[in-house]
């Protein structure tokens, strides 16, 4: 069986952090059960502040403007931290430091297809923001990002230039939005079955095992 999936996320989401490792453990659950099957998974923009400076912006104040009271802020980010470590992810202070713009971001990973990385690429980003409560708007941290994952670092300017690239990258956000994707993570399943949030391991499982049950029919 090969299944194909496509993942809406955004990489200052906490929640689709949390998704992708539960996906990856019911992928390799999966895959260790059945060795003959192929499961491709492509990373498609969403952008939870489209509205945000190029520069992006004090995170605290993101937070507590879209949020409301800083007590509620706090309360939100340590309850999300707390779920993230029983997933096996340690968050620094996600209140503190810079909310950036990402859909620069979301290009690079893109271009990050063309080197088999985008998966990989995704992983750095949402590590560098959430673990290491990295600036994911400044340049240096970006081509740290790249050079961990063997992109080079010519691509973040290339990136910024290539009108058609970032062209596609509005028109996929967009497309999504149609198909109904609100909020994120999002999976959709071989162009038919869709996930929305950061499910447990079994539900993904219980996806491959339908998608396997429609194709023994």
């Amino acid at each position: 069986m090969e299944t194909s999936i496509s993942i809406y996320s955004d990489v200052v989401c906490p929640w689709c952090y949390i998704g992708k490792k539960r996906l990856e453990k019911a992928i390799e659950s999966w895959e260790g059960d059945h060795p003959g099957d192929k499961i491709l998974v492509e990373w498609k923009p969403f952008q939870l502040n489209p509205d945000l400076p190029e520069r992006g912006e004090d995170r605290e104040a993101h937070m507590v403007k879209k949020f409301g009271s800083l007590d509620r802020v706090k309360m939100m980010t340590q309850r999300v931290s707390d779920i993230a470590k029983e997933d096996g992810l340690q968050f620094a202070n996600i209140l503190q430091g810079h909310q950036p713009n990402t859909f620069l971001l979301h290009a690079l990973i893109r271009k990050a297809r063309n080197y088999g990385k985008e998966g990989e690429l995704a992983e750095v980003f949402f590590q560098k923001f959430f673990s290491e409560g990295k600036n994911l708007s400044d340049d240096s941290i970006i081509q740290e990002s790249l050079t961990q994952v063997g992109v080079p670092i010519s691509e973040l300017e290339e990136v910024r230039k290539d009108s058609p690239l970032l062209a596609q990258i509005e028109t996929e956000e967009n497309e999504g939005k149609m198909l109904g994707v609100t909020g994120v993570p999002f999976y959709i399943f071989n162009e038919k079955y869709a996930v929305s949030g950061a499910q447990p391991v079994d539900l993904f499982l219980q996806v491959f095992e339908r998608l396997q049950s429609e194709v023994e029919a």
